[in-house]
């Protein structure tokens, strides 16, 4: 054997020792991959949320087990079906925009949208979907929310009623107030005059003082339980509309705080049904009273409108503002404020919005359908 022939061979078995060694880390690798793709299997096959792989057309790719069990449909006859065609009334627009948007910014959004299933029952579900790198398919994730909406739409339900209950207990206050009290205030301060003109010049100083003073308390309480029904239920609302009982509240505000308050509005400004006039006049209320507590500032501009059918609401002060998307976390304070009056807003088919930043102020806006009586 030549030296070049046992060059060869050894050659040919460092070769062969090192394909056995690669050979060794291959089969190692591929059994990792194997584990771990088993085990990712496993989580999303398994995993609490639905999750889905749609192409550009929205057509379903893949599915996992609990989102073939949230659609209510068996997997096999859901891959190569529309996810639109899951969809039930308007929404179905929402979801092509939304995965429109999916796929032209390759990054992660979310919506929420109704679906129905194989028995036609209706669903609430929150998407969440983000394009793959290569840009033809999109990931889908599904959650539940239907218990979430529920929930939400019975504590809407309870607070209308708690906010109806809260205005007749006013009118039904004002009214004992103005029936019981303010009667019996009425004879006392008669009496008490009847007794003060009555006092002779012989009768004692002392008592008569005293009878003065009490002329003068029973007149300030009988001021002060006319001011308390008026604030329950102001009588210009009813009698001349929203924006004549702005106007006085307003008024009302500026005399008490010192800070002046302009109103812009349209003229003639038409009547509204009792109940948005009354949410619009509570949450001018509501804001004044928040300005005053919160706001450091000696001015405040509300601005009426009613354009096309739609009321639009604002009142804004350049006072030291707030961070608004903490307001609501905030349950001291303004925080509650900030709730009931967007309750108030929702309950009546308005919007409620909050433009608000740490020394630049704050301007509160509400859009309503206005239904002109």
């Amino acid at each position: 054997m030549t030296g070049e022939t046992q060059r060869l061979l050894h050659e040919l078995e460092v070769s062969r020792a090192e394909l056995e060694m690669q050979n060794v880390e291959l089969r190692q690798s591929r059994d990792d991959a194997e584990r771990f793709l088993e085990k990712y299997s496993d989580l999303y096959e398994f995993a609490p949320v639905g999750y889905l792989t749609l192409d550009r057309k929205g057509t379903i790719t893949s599915v996992n087990l609990r989102g073939a069990s949230l659609l209510g449909v068996a997997r096999p006859r859901l891959l190569g079906q529309r996810f639109g065609s899951l969809i039930t009334g308007q929404d179905g627009q929402i979801f092509t925009e939304f995965l429109e948007y999916s796929f032209c910014n390759q990054d992660k959004t979310s919506c929420e949208v109704a679906l129905k299933n194989e028995e036609n029952r209706s669903f609430f579900v929150q998407l969440e979907a983000m394009a793959t790198i290569s840009g033809e398919e999109c990931g889908l994730a599904l959650l539940d929310i239907t218990e979430r909406k529920l929930a939400a739409a019975n504590m809407r339900e309870y607070a209308s009623r708690l906010i109806a209950m809260e205005e007749q207990l006013r009118v039904k206050l004002a009214a004992e107030l103005h029936d019981e009290i303010c009667r019996d205030l009425t004879v006392l301060g008669l009496n008490m005059a009847i007794i003060n003109d009555a006092m002779t010049a012989t009768a004692p100083k002392k008592l008569i003082s005293r009878i003065k003073d009490s002329v003068k308390i029973v007149k300030g309480i009988s001021h002060t339980v006319r001011n308390i029904m008026v604030g329950l239920r102001p009588p210009m609302l009813d009698d001349f509309g929203l924006l004549a009982a702005v106007r006085w509240h307003a008024d009302l505000f500026s005399k008490r705080t010192g800070v002046e308050v302009s109103i812009q509005a349209d003229e003639p400004f038409p009547r509204f049904m009792v109940e948005k006039e009354t949410a619009l006049f509570r949450i001018s209320q509501e804001a004044l009273m928040n300005v005053s507590k919160h706001a450091n500032t000696q001015t405040v501009t509300i601005m009426l409108k009613n354009t096309n059918g739609i009321i639009l609401f604002d009142i804004v002060d350049q006072g030291k503002g707030f961070l608004a998307e903490k307001s609501s976390l905030n349950q001291t304070g303004c925080g509650w404020g900030m709730t009931i009056m967007r309750e108030r807003a929702e309950l009546n088919g308005g919007h409620f919005h909050v433009d608000s930043a740490p020394g630049k102020g704050t301007r509160i806006s509400v859009v309503m359908p206005s239904e002109v009586m």
